[in-house]
């Protein structure tokens, strides 16, 4: 009768299991040096640069590369998320060689401008404004490059601790900055329409330190209209998520929910992961977390301090959503982008193709539109459908393409939850304490664009340097 209800209780722990989406669980016998649990740009950089080591990397979606996506239709490819990088230097000229894959330039003009129902392209490209407020903007272009070359771009990617010396404008609002130097509302908006296109995140919600280097290479000026600054690859930027995982050699396990890391007694780290409904839990020396800032604080179970703790889950991200259009012909050949000033939630317009065909196509294309709230902080964002998504896009594209919506053969609507770290008045204090504290100086290390800098090349830079780090732990 005792072993009858023994095996009635594994049976019914068996099934609530089952019931619960979850198989019972197993457990591997290797213990890896490292496991990265993220899958963007971050967690395979950390983990091609630790290639040489015992590694895993667990991503929670099938397709890697975060918020760098891809697709194809009519034989083109398409970006979901991220969409250029600027000329490649330093560590990602470096990557990209070792990768061997070659940024190619986006064919220039690269600048346009949509306001009040009209485009402004070419040598026209600011007649948005007024003559006075030209004179303001390229007094504006000037101070900003000053600013930048005192040692903003070092202190964001290399001495991250001298943001401190940064502290008068970290302590600040990109809003606040414009209003206090008199520069026009006009000119205000064309800078936040930029920042929410580039960061997901408005004047208002933005730190001038951080938004410096980024506005300093963006803002374009008609003499330099034929030129490009700008790179992609033959299949978008997620060339370079493909060369990654390829490098990786299987080592990456896509599809796989981290629900659990727990940092054990002897200082190796247990971490459990869900995968087609079957449990799993795998050790490791170390563990680099390349996941956003709040994932990571609900899923490390315990060793990270009351601090980082409270830094990680008060890291607040913008919410981002991307419609590309399929349409019949092709509209926008002018330029390669355009800045939509004014148009609530559609903030950049990309001919998709434009580095695929050349200047004479007018078939089959692909228009992406990039959509972003005009309050970071607004929830209610993420709660629109997809044809409420829809209806403001044709809203805004009517105004500049009459019967614009007789044009879409299809649509792909791709959302990020987790768009882009909001880097608020004072963010250099979390960097601070996230660089400092000794809970991330191993077992558990932190990875990502919130470590560093919201761009591509922050994220990038970021999982080298968590690799480093390990790697210093490991010795």
């Amino acid at each position: 009768m005792r072993q009858f209800s023994v095996i009635l209780l594994l049976l019914t722990i068996f099934c609530n299991a089952v019931f619960a989406g979850e198989r019972t669980g197993k457990k591997t016998d290797d213990i890896y040096d490292v496991i990265i649990v993220g899958g963007g740009f971050s967690g395979l950089t950390a983990a091609y640069n630790l290639k040489d080591k015992n590694i895993l990397v667990l991503e929670k979606e099938e397709e890697l590369g975060g918020r760098c996506l891809s697709g194809k239709w009519n034989g083109f490819h398409y970006p979901k998320g991220t969409e250029y990088i600027g000329e490649p230097d330093d560590y990602l000229k470096e990557l990209l060689k070792e990768l061997g894959i070659v940024a190619e330039k986006i064919p220039a003009p690269t600048d346009g401008v949509a306001y009040n129902g009209k485009f402004y392209f070419g040598k026209e490209i600011l007649n948005f404004l007024t003559d006075k407020e030209k004179k303001q903007y390229y007094a504006l272009l000037k101070q900003l490059d000053k600013m930048n070359k005192r040692g903003i771009e070092d202190a964001l990617f290399e001495d991250q601790l001298d943001i401190i010396d940064y502290e008068h404008l970290d302590n600040q609002s990109v809003k606040e900055w414009l209003t206090r130097n008199g520069y026009s509302e006009l000119i205000q908006k064309f800078f936040d329409i930029e920042n929410r296109g580039l960061f997901g995140t408005d004047n208002s919600n933005y730190s001038m330190l951080f938004d410096i280097p980024e506005m300093a290479f963006n803002f374009p000026v008609p003499l330099s209209i034929n030129e490009s600054v700008v790179y992609s690859f033959n299949k978008g930027m997620y060339s370079i998520i493909e060369a990654l995982n390829n490098q990786l050699q299987n080592r990456v396990v896509s599809g796989a929910y981290v629900n659990r890391v727990v940092v054990n007694n002897d200082k190796t780290v247990t971490v459990s992961y869900v995968k087609s409904g079957t449990i799993t839990t795998v050790k490791s020396k170390a563990v680099i977390m390349a996941t956003p800032a709040p994932v990571t604080e609900l899923i490390v179970d315990n060793h990270l301090s009351t601090g980082v703790r409270n830094t990680l889950s008060g890291i607040k991200y913008s919410k981002y959503a991307t419609v590309n259009l399929f349409l019949k012909k092709r509209l926008l050949h002018e330029t390669w982008s355009v800045s939509c000033i004014d148009e609530g939630e559609v903030v950049t317009l990309y001919d998709a193709i434009r580095p695929q065909v050349d200047s004479t196509y007018r078939g089959r294309s692909i228009l992406s539109v990039y959509m972003a709230p005009e309050y970071a902080y607004d929830k209610g964002f993420t709660g629109q459908s997809d044809r409420e998504l829809l209806n403001s896009v044709y809203a805004t594209l009517n105004r500049y393409y009459p019967g614009f919506e007789g044009n879409v053969l299809g649509y792909d609507i791709t959302r990020f939850e987790y768009a882009f770290p909001i880097f608020s008045p004072n963010y250099g204090n979390n960097i601070r304490i996230l660089l400092k504290d000794r809970t991330v100086r191993g077992p558990i290390f932190l990875a990502g664009d919130y470590m560093m800098y919201a761009t591509v090349d922050g994220a990038f830079f970021s999982g080298k340097k968590a690799a480093e780090r390990v790697l210093e732990y490991l010795k």
